[in-house]
């Protein structure tokens, strides 16, 4: 096999014919041959035309047996005196040493192990030879003959362009280095059977720089070439989210607030008991909110809740989850306490017997909800305890307010309207009968207002939203018919199956059935309507 290509060169402006130059022009002229196995052809120019112009149009021919001057190298590759079929064995045999050898990436201490033919590396022996043959062999006599003569004494290095695939090399870095990456684990506190906290400390992680560490293997396999390569991944240290420094602050009870559900049902009790127990030991960092009904579950079974009391149409109803709207309260006044940001919340739709007006706060799923933000610039701690009679709800932090400031809220009631019961008479019903239905609910307008003292003078007050609460009237049925017994009642029954017409004798009536009317208020341990599911 013989190469053939067209070959240029410019004569050194100003140079000098040395000694022995002619003498190897003359030996290219006549025997056409620069060396063994090449072959020069150059077209002859006239005598006024520039050296150069005659060198511009000067071809070579290389065959495979062509051997390579010495002093010549591909890369650190000795190529002098081999021929071109063994300078292309000599080139591919070392490149695919390094290709086929270990290549490892260290990612703070762990070895991650590949090899540059996985990472697509490629060269290009066939080129790297044929710029290696025109050696001595480029250019007009003077740079030719001059190349020859230096090569007595230095040596030529041919660069050897050689590359990774840029793109595996990135897949590699993000599937086999960043998986060695480890997460940054927040501190967590948590109380003692003293109520002492307890924190736990963070670890920082570590994350691999993928877009830096691709540029090394890139910048390292370019530059530094060699078997067995080792390169540092770069790898920078993470800081979680929630630090031990920020939960050592936590060391004041910001807010704390407690309301009674002693006389309440079983079902009920364990509602309060189950809800509660999702808020307990809730940490906000600074910035987070919360919604109450999203973090204390779907109100159902399957997440512990058990059927509860609740009044629907001024009626007392059984539905799962029954009593949570005491719990979302108890913890409304103490963020009301802690005076954390409150971003929703609404009203009952009845007044409530556990708090005034306007210190409520309803949960419905899908329509009311509780939520609220930490803006103490420190995490909080959400503290419950729900021991059968009392629930309480405290918020812990840092302290952020000044000493000499001090709050209180009072419920400011605009109108009230008192319900009282409706009697009906029933001519249907034996005199004696009685039946109540429902309970008194008064009407209220009323407001939520925040007193703010200064060295204990009143230095500004906050105005809430205005609520709106409905009324509810209890109904107590009286009966007005006839009285009778119900021995009078089976003998009428009897006298209508019988042809003869017979007239019961009359006894003195007795009691028909009541039922006992609650309290005119919202009796403890029911909600109103639509605000517990």
């Amino acid at each position: 096999m013989k190469f053939r290509y067209l070959l240029t060169g410019t004569l050194l402006s100003g140079a000098v014919l040395l000694s022995g130059i002619s003498t190897y022009a003359a030996t290219v002229e006549t025997a056409g041959v620069a060396a063994e196995g090449i072959t020069i052809e150059s077209t002859e120019a006239s005598s006024d035309q520039a050296p150069a112009a005659a060198e511009n149009n000067t071809h070579i021919e290389v065959d495979e047996n062509a051997k390579i001057p010495d002093g010549v190298y591909a890369g650190s590759i000795s190529l002098g005196g081999l021929t071109v079929a063994q300078a292309r064995e000599a080139i591919n045999d070392y490149y695919k040493n390094i290709s086929s050898s270990t290549f490892t990436v260290d990612a703070n201490g762990k070895k991650i192990l590949t090899t540059l033919d996985e990472l697509g590396f490629t060269y290009d022996a066939g080129t790297i030879v044929e710029e290696a043959c025109t050696i001595g062999q480029c250019g007009g006599l003077i740079s030719r003959y001059k190349t020859l003569m230096d090569l007595r004494y230095d040596k030529v290095v041919v660069p050897v362009t050689h590359s990774v695939d840029t793109a595996l090399v990135t897949e590699f870095v993000k599937d086999k280095v960043a998986v060695a990456d480890t997460p940054a684990v927040d501190a967590t506190i948590t109380r003692d059977d003293n109520g002492d906290f307890v924190v736990t400390p963070h670890t920082t992680g570590l994350a691999t720089n993928q877009e830096a560490t691709v540029q090394t293997i890139l910048d390292a396999v370019n530059n530094q070439l060699a078997a067995n390569m080792e390169v540092k991944a770069t790898v920078e240290v993470t800081e979680p989210t929630c630090t031990t420094e920020m939960l050592e602050a936590i060391d004041t009870r910001l807010g704390t607030y407690s309301t009674s559900y002693s006389s309440s049902a079983s079902g009920r009790k364990t509602n309060i008991a189950v809800a509660a127990g999702y808020l307990d030991g809730t940490v906000l960092l600074p910035g987070q909110s919360l919604s109450v009904s999203e973090t204390i579950k779907p109100r159902e079974p399957e997440y512990g809740y058990a059927i509860g009391g609740e009044y629907l149409n001024g009626e007392t109803i059984e539905s799962y989850g029954g009593g949570v709207c005491q719990v979302s309260t108890t913890l409304y006044n103490a963020l009301l306490q802690a005076e954390l940001e409150i971003d929703t919340r609404y009203p009952h739709s009845m007044l409530v017997s556990y708090v005034e007006p306007s210190f409520d706060a309803a949960i419905a799923t899908g329509s009311k909800d509780l939520v609220f933000t930490n803006n103490t610039g420190n995490p909080v701690y959400i503290a419950s305890s729900a021991d059968g009679a009392t629930l309480t709800f405290s918020i812990y932090g840092k302290e952020y307010r000044p000493s000499n400031r001090t709050i209180e809220y009072e419920s400011v009631v605009v109108s009230r309207t008192t319900s009282t019961p409706k009697e009906v008479e029933d001519p249907t019903q034996p005199t004696g009968y009685r039946d109540v239905k429902g309970s008194n609910h008064d009407a209220c307008t009323s407001y939520l207002q925040k007193n703010i003292y200064i060295d204990g003078k009143l230095s500004e007050t906050v105005r809430f939203d205005t609520d709106y609460y409905q009324a509810s009237q209890q109904t107590i049925t009286i009966g007005t018919g006839a009285a009778t017994t119900t021995a009078a009642a089976a003998d009428t029954t009897a006298a209508a199956s019988s042809t003869e017409s017979t007239t019961a004798p009359t006894e003195a009536p007795t009691e028909a059935p009541t039922t006992a009317a609650p309290e005119e208020t919202l009796p403890e341990g029911v909600d109103p309507p639509e605000d517990d599911e």
